[in-house]
């Protein structure tokens, strides 16, 4: 039916087989990207870099933006809804230090110099295509990496 809507987004697994088992590995360890119509050639996190590589499709062009919360962050928070009922069952509303946008580079290949303030960072790409079948007018086909954090394996 309508609601169901297939399609519209998948995730992208780096597992060493096809196997069950080996794809459930992969995504509980965070090897994996969501997208929305955004193909990525490329995810790294070495040398104190976190780098994206987009496959780039001709006449379409990517916005990269590194999204992160910093050490120190402001860690108020309110109810989002003044209804306590649903309040219990909401999320809260966070201060802007929460997921901001850390750097922006526009193009296929971007990378973030992780500075050791980060408590994490992922990367949201963002191409000029709409979405074929959005859910909100006006939507962009996009893929959203897993975020990383400095120090972990």
């Amino acid at each position: 039916g309508k609601a169901a809507q297939p399609g519209r987004g998948w995730v992208v697994v780096l597992a060493q087989t096809l196997e069950p088992d080996a794809l459930v590995d992969s995504l509980e360890a965070g090897r994996f990207y969501s997208s929305s119509g955004v193909k990525l050639d490329r995810i790294a996190c070495h040398n104190g870099q976190f780098e994206v590589q987009v496959a780039a499709e001709e006449g379409v062009t990517y916005r990269v933006d590194f999204i992160g919360t910093l050490k120190g962050f402001d860690e108020n928070s309110t109810p989002a809804s003044d209804d306590p009922l649903k309040a219990d069952t909401l999320t809260r509303r966070y201060s802007a230090d929460v997921g901001k946008t850390l750097k922006t580079v526009d193009g296929p290949t971007a990378a973030y110099e992780i500075t050791g303030k980060e408590l994490y960072i992922r990367a949201v790409v963002t191409s000029s295509r709409l979405h074929p079948n959005p859910s909100e007018a006006g939507e962009f086909e996009r893929a959203w990496i897993q975020p990383v954090v400095p120090g972990s394996k």
